[in-house]
């Protein structure tokens, strides 16, 4: 009897020695979504993990639009007010009320600003893009609840692959290059705190033309509409103002979405600052877009951030902690993102020499 005892047990620790070492070279083996000083999707995620609990007033949440467009770092040298863009590529609204979820875990935000871009698709997103939302997440009873939710409409081999990656990139062996392992070790602390800067440039040469009413039929999903106002409640529950953030993109947005917008806003007594106004927030269509009018570079994306700044400052009572001594390591990572945005503001103003001159060339 002491002997099949000593094999179960020799069982039991052999394959949790296994499982360790799968979820190991899962992690090895899952795209890292990094663009060095840039700092990618991985930086987003797992750097939340990484700021002090309780120390964000303001969340921004939404996809690739809302994260190239609100910079926290310039609203805390502004104002003092702390906030974090938790936004990821392709994210949608469901994605988003996991991931609200999961940050009130350890943060206590007193405003919410949700990205509306992806409100009103007919579709939902493609499995690569839905990959940056859930494999970064610490594996928790929220992520437990989004691998098992319906609504990803994901088989059985998916789940299994959101707790195994190794499963889904076993593939990538022949495209594993060092930082795939220097990723294990190193921290992900997010200086510019989720925001991804960008000196790309291509003019948006139609400007706000998007904006003009077309009667097009725009619908929100029911499927959205569910994880609507499950975010709403959320937010009620914990006391937390909720404010929809239209970001200006001729890609996805028109005028009929911001008439539906407002009336879902004006339902559910909540605030929608839609900064397609071109008379209240006007952008500079010539030098703001980094790809022709879907997401901003950081010209754009200085400008939507003062508006941003403004309506906090205008609307709520949020304090100042930039004489804080809890809030020193802002103050010294603001010196750094400085640096940064000043670097990228000479190297946007070259490629948007470069792209000039091309155009005269042609």
């Amino acid at each position: 009897m002491k002997q099949i005892y000593k094999n179960i047990i020799k069982f039991i620790v052999f394959m949790s020695i296994v499982f360790a070492l799968l979820i190991i070279l899962g992690r090895v083996f899952v795209p890292k979504w990094t663009e060095g000083e840039k700092q990618g999707q991985i930086y987003t995620i797992l750097g939340f993990y990484e700021i002090p609990d309780d120390s964000i007033d303001v969340l921004f949440m939404g996809d690739s639009s809302i994260y190239k467009s609100v910079s926290p770092m310039q609203i805390y040298e502004k104002s003092g007010i702390t906030s974090y863009n938790y936004s990821v590529s392709s994210a949608r609204l469901y994605m988003m009320y996991y991931h609200l979820q999961e940050v009130l875990k350890t943060q206590k935000p007193k405003v919410v600003f949700i990205d509306t871009l992806t409100f009103f698709y007919d579709s939902k997103e493609i499995e690569p893009e839905r990959r940056k939302s859930f494999d970064y997440l610490k594996l928790s009873g929220v992520k437990v609840k989004m691998i098992h939710d319906k609504v990803f409409e994901s088989d059985f081999i998916d789940i299994v692959s959101y707790y195994l990656p190794i499963l889904r990139y076993h593939g990538r062996w022949n495209e594993l290059r060092s930082k795939d392992f220097i990723e294990l070790t190193r921290d992900h602390y997010s200086v510019t705190k989720g925001y991804l800067i960008s000196d790309d440039y291509k003019p948006n040469v139609n400007g706000y033309d998007y904006m003009n009413p077309d009667n097009r039929n725009v619908v929100m999903q029911d499927y959205v509409k569910e994880y609507f106002y499950k975010i709403i409640d959320l937010c009620k529950e914990n006391n937390i103002d909720v404010v929809f953030l239209g970001i200006p993109d001729r890609r996805a947005w028109n005028y009929e979405s911001s008439v539906l917008m407002q009336q879902l806003a004006d339902e559910t007594n909540t605030k929608f600052l839609d900064l397609n106004d071109k008379d209240k927030y006007p952008v500079d269509w010539n030098t703001d877009s980094e790809d022709g009018g879907m997401h901003f570079n950081i010209s754009g994306a200085m400008k939507i951030t003062d508006y941003v700044n403004d309506y906090l400052i205008d609307n709520y009572d949020l304090p100042d902690h930039r004489n804080d001594s809890k809030y020193d390591m802002w103050n010294e990572d603001l010196k750094i993102y400085n640096q940064r945005r000043d670097k990228m503001l000479k190297e946007l103003d070259r490629n948007i020499q470069n792209y000039d001159k091309n155009i005269i060339n042609k």
